[in-house]
């Protein structure tokens, strides 16, 4: 998946960006604000960066990166 897309469902999920664009990741945060998720500034993000994002991001409904 493209990284932009990543970030776009991200956003519509409700989570935020918590980290400015330095470093090798941003790390994003969930709504309720108690789960963070890093995701590398790559250009495509492998499945296993997505399957993370979905098990680290428990507050989030099942299926959003879809």
């Amino acid at each position: 998946m493209k990284r932009r897309d990543l970030e776009r469902k991200l956003r519509a999920a409700g989570c935020v960006k918590k980290t400015p664009d330095r470093g090798p990741h941003s790390k994003w945060t969930c709504p309720c604000g108690k789960h963070i998720v890093p995701i590398p500034r790559y250009r495509d993000v492998s499945p296993g960066v997505i399957d993370d994002a979905n098990a680290k991001l428990e507050c989030l409904p099942e299926g959003w990166t879809k």
